[in-house]
């Protein structure tokens, strides 16, 4: 599938040989071209993807083989439905992604809200909730709700990325001793802090497993380094089935999950807990808002993070139908909750060349290795886990960027992403980047407050253009084609310049009451490019001041559709229509 550009430019050619080509009827061929949307585009270069992709599929399935345990393990279920979630998910990111570079599993970051409903539920509250999950989603994405992750600046997703990074280093680092701590539905709540945690590793742990596990890394990372496109993972897994075989030890993933295998376990109407009445779905209705949240921002970060890595943009809106349709259908097959995971882009491929079939073969791969094969794979050492694991977790930060960040000196974007991966580490990913996104927020707001504006009057002989920021007056020798013709008296005329909204009204209001008292003011729009409501409603309070206090209000330079939104507010609307001579407008814009 070819990869489309960023933005695409279209020609003036173009646009003469769509309006001079006539629409012709479609034909059963065309009809079958309807498919397009999907992600798998051509089936017949479907070997050809197949190749391209089966290091991807493959290598995504084995490195995020954990995480898919742990999910479905820690959410009070059992490992098998982690496995089944992660291979509904992916079969259903291959057909209806809009993204290139994301894989489907089991969302992390809602482990504790799934584990407290199971809890109070039983297990057969989960294909409820995440059902209920994916029409909330559906409903977002009509609202469009996917389109704030456009706002939120790069250094709050790198951090998200080095927080979750961290994050995944001490939850497995129980692997690297040949302990399973940390995958007891009780985490290092066993521990005090993560330094009696690692204490504790020392003294209990297998020291030989330590030094097996960043063996394991040394030999993945100069693999990439020396030689990228040459697949290392399934060498060391490859190793990790024969030793596993050869010599079997306890200290690996059937230790700690058990017997593994997908199953499909339909949505249950009943439990020993679960009744469905009134109450318990009015509940679950409630209790399905946060989980749907935090699915959301995960999975646009992850979308932006690989947009950003690998320029190829990501069409939104139908990632977030195919994240509704994957929580849907896993609903329905008794799976859990579920959303991307950005494509590790260490898998020793480049990533423009990835597409939508390495998430069918992870979902067949998936189907493979632990669904037909999970007796030997289960059967897999620790330290090669453990050695994979730190692997992928110490390349999820893009390293370089970091580099660029302090070439440039741009040393207090470096201690954003910082305390933004330390408040992941300690409060959790999502509330960490709830917190970076407002402190950005809190940062444009100050600078965008400002007005700008350009203020002229004729209170001296002659007009004089007045500085705002000292308060001096300037000739003005240009004409100005926003006074009205046959004014007496003093005038005041105030240009607004730019976007008008609720952060630089306030701005402008204070300006405005600043300036000396004349006998017109003339508030002109001619430089306005958008405004919101908001700021409409506070012209209108201080226009309608004005004209109680007997100061003649005009209003010029209206660009085609002004009037209509101004007349919105019912002070506006009864001024135009009462003082239609104390305005006028632009008859059309003026040509290019």
């Amino acid at each position: 599938m070819s990869q489309q550009p960023l933005i695409e430019i279209p020609t003036l050619n173009q646009n003469e040989n769509q309006q001079q080509v006539p629409k012709a009827k479609s034909s059963k061929l065309q009809k079958q071209s309807s498919l397009d949307h999907l992600s798998v585009h051509s089936f017949k270069s479907g070997l050809t993807y197949i190749r391209d992709s089966w290091k991807s599929g493959m290598a995504q399935t084995i490195l995020n083989m954990p995480f898919h345990l742990t999910i479905g393990s820690s959410s009070g279920c059992n490992a098998s439905v982690g496995i089944t979630t992660a291979f509904i998910a992916a079969l259903t990111n291959g057909f209806f992604s809009g993204s290139n570079h994301s894989i489907y599993m089991p969302s992390w970051v809602v482990i504790g809200l799934n584990y407290q409903l199971v809890k109070t539920y039983g297990v057969e509250v989960m294909p409820w909730i995440t059902i209920i999950v994916g029409i909330y989603i559906y409903l977002a994405g009509l609202l469009k709700w996917h389109h704030l992750s456009d706002f939120i600046p790069v250094y709050v997703i790198e951090g998200f990325l080095l927080g979750i990074a961290s994050l995944f280093f001490f939850s497995y680092s129980d692997y690297m001793f040949g302990l399973t701590d940390n995958h007891s539905n009780r985490g290092v709540e066993l521990y005090s802090s993560y330094y009696d945690m690692f204490m504790s590793f020392q003294e209990r742990g297998d020291l030989y497993y330590l030094v097996g596990a960043w063996c394991v890394f040394l030999f993945l990372q100069m693999g990439r380094i020396f030689f990228r496109q040459f697949p290392w993972i399934f060498i060391t897994t490859l190793t990790g089935l024969t030793l596993g075989i050869v010599y079997p030890t306890e200290k690996c993933l059937r230790s700690a999950y058990g017997e593994v295998t997908i199953y499909f376990n339909f949505i249950e109407y009943d439990g020993p807990k679960f009744h469905p009445d009134f109450q318990v779905v009015s509940h679950l209705l409630t209790q399905a808002i946060p989980i749907t949240l935090f699915i959301l921002i995960q999975n646009q970060f992850c979308a932006r993070a690989g947009q950003s890595l690998s320029g190829v943009k990501c069409d939104y809106d139908q990632e977030i139908q195919c994240v509704s349709t994957a929580n849907i259908l896993s609903g329905i097959f008794g799976g859990l909750p579920c959303c991307a995971s950005s494509r590790m882009y260490i898998l020793d491929i480049k990533l423009r060349k990835t597409n939508q079939w390495s998430s069918i073969l992870n979902a067949l791969s998936i189907l493979f290795f632990y669904g037909v094969f999970s007796k030997f794979f289960m059967d897999i050492p620790f330290y090669i886990i453990s050695g994979q694991l730190l692997y992928m977790i110490i390349n999820i930060p893009p390293w370089h960027y970091y580099v660029n960040l302090y070439r440039t000196q741009r040393k207090l974007i470096l201690f954003y992403i910082f305390c933004i991966a330390w408040l992941c580490v300690n409060y959790g990913a999502i509330q960490s980047t709830l917190i970076g996104s407002m402190h950005a927020l809190i940062i444009f707001a100050q600078k965008m407050s400002s007005p700008s504006a350009e203020v002229m009057t004729n209170q001296k002989e002659g007009v004089y253009q007045i500085n705002l920021r000292d308060s001096n007056l300037h000739e003005f020798e240009e004409e100005c084609n926003d006074i009205p013709p046959n004014l007496e008296g003093t005038y005041t005329v105030y240009r607004f310049n730019g976007a008008l909204n609720y952060i630089n009204i306030k701005g402008h209001i204070d300006q405005i009451k600043e300036l000396a008292k004349t006998d017109i003011f003339i508030l002109s729009f001619r430089y306005v490019c958008v405004f919101d409501f908001q700021a409409v409603d506070s012209l209108a309070i201080i226009i309608d001041n004005m004209r109680k206090n007997s100061t003649q209000v005009y209003i010029t330079g209206l660009h085609p559709g002004m009037l209509e939104l101004l007349s919105e507010n019912n002070i506006l609307k009864e001024y135009f229509t009462n003082e239609s001579h104390m305005f006028h407008h632009i008859e059309k814009l003026p040509s290019q």
